[in-house]
C-alpha cells in the first residue's frame, strides 16, 4: 500500500509545482532462498531436518500475501521425496505474519494439507527499505556489495534451539520467513474435506508453544512441518524490475487533483 500512496501523492500539485508526467511504477522482486525443513513431533521434539531451496516473486504494488508466487523444490525426507504444491500466502493485516497453506505428496500419501504461520519481519523490512539485484540478507543484515547497510530484524525460527539425541541442538539463525509456534485456525474437518484443499488454515491463531502448525488430516496428525525460508543466511535478490502502476491508480490520483481544484475554487470564491 505504501507504493499506492506514493503513486497518488506524486500526482497532487502544490502551488507552483509542475505536473509529473513520468509513469509511476512498482517493483517486482525475485528472490532465491535456501532454508531448512524441520519436522517436529507432537511433543515438540525435532525428528528430522533437511536443507530446502525456494523462490519467491513479490509485487510491491499488490503487497505481501496478495499475489506472491512461492515455489519450494522437492526434497527427501525419511527416504522418500516430498513434493510441495498449490502454495498460497496470506498477509495478516496489521502484522508481519504471513500464513502459508500448501499441499504435500509423500510416500503414496497425496494432497496432505500443511499450514504454518511465518514471522516475515526480515522480508517485509528489507522490501520497505528498498532492494537491488544482488542484495543478500545474512542473518538480520541486509548486505550490498559485501557491506552491511541495514538491520532488517529477521526473527528466530521457533524450532531453533530444539534438541534431540539424533539431531543435537538446532542452530539455524535468523530467517526472513521464520516459522512461529502459532497454529492456524482449523477450516476443515479431519478425514473429510481437508484432502485436496490447500486452504487448510487461517487466522485467528492459537499457540501450543510447538514450532509449526500441526497437521490435521491424513496419516500424520499432530506432526509439525516447518519451512524456515532464508535461514542459514541465504536470501538473495535475483532481480528487481519496475512495472507500471495500473490505470486505476492514475484515475484515483486524477480524482484527488479534481477535488483539490474544487476546494481551491470554493476557497477563492469565498474571498
Amino acid at each position: 500500500m505504501k507504493n499506492l500512496y506514493k503513486a497518488a501523492a506524486s500526482m497532487i500539485l502544490l502551488p507552483g509545482a509542475a505536473l509529473i508526467t513520468a509513469p509511476v511504477s512498482a517493483a517486482v522482486i525475485e528472490f532465491h532462498f535456501t532454508g531448512q525443513y524441520t519436522l517436529v513431533d507432537p511433543a515438540g521434539l525435532p525428528m528430522e531436518q533437511q536443507p530446502i531451496e525456494s523462490t519467491l516473486t513479490y509485487n510491491s504494488n499488490s503487497g505481501v500475501g496478495s499475489s506472491p508466487e512461492l515455489a519450494i523444490s522437492n526434497f527427501d525426507t525419511f527416504g522418500n521425496t516430498a513434493t510441495i504444491y498449490d502454495i498460497s500466502l496470506e498477509h495478516v493485516t496489521g502484522t508481519n505474519f504471513i500464513i502459508g497453506n500448501m499441499l504435500v505428496d509423500w510416500n503414496f500419501s497425496f494432497g496432505l494439507p500443511v499450514s504454518m504461520v511465518w514471522d516475515a519481519s526480515g522480508l517485509i523490512n528489507a522490501i520497505d527499505f528498498g532492494l537491488e539485484a544482488g542484495d543478500i540478507i545474512s542473518g538480520t543484515d541486509l548486505k550490498r556489495n559485501g557491506t552491511s547497510i541495514f538491520d532488517v530484524g529477521s526473527a528466530i525460527p521457533a524450532s531453533d534451539g530444539l534438541s534431540s539425541t539424533a539431531l543435537g541442538t538446532l542452530n539455524q539463525g535468523p530467517a526472513p520467513l521464520a516459522v512461529t509456534t502459532l497454529n492456524t485456525a482449523t477450516l476443515c474437518s479431519p478425514g473429510s474435506d481437508c484432502i485436496g484443499n490447500a486452504l487448510s488454515g487461517g487466522a485467528p491463531f492459537t499457540d501450543d508453544g510447538i514450532a509449526g502448525s500441526p497437521m490435521i488430516d491424513g496419516p500424520f496428525p499432530g506432526l509439525n512441518v516447518n519451512f524456515d525460508i532464508g535461514s542459514g543466511n541465504s536470501l538473495t535478490v535475483v532481480s528487481v524490475r519496475e512495472v507500471p502502476v495500473p490505470g486505476a491508480i492514475w484515475l484515483f490520483g486524477s480524482g484527488l487533483l479534481g477535488m483539490i481544484g474544487i476546494a481551491r475554487r470554493r476557497k477563492n470564491g469565498a474571498r
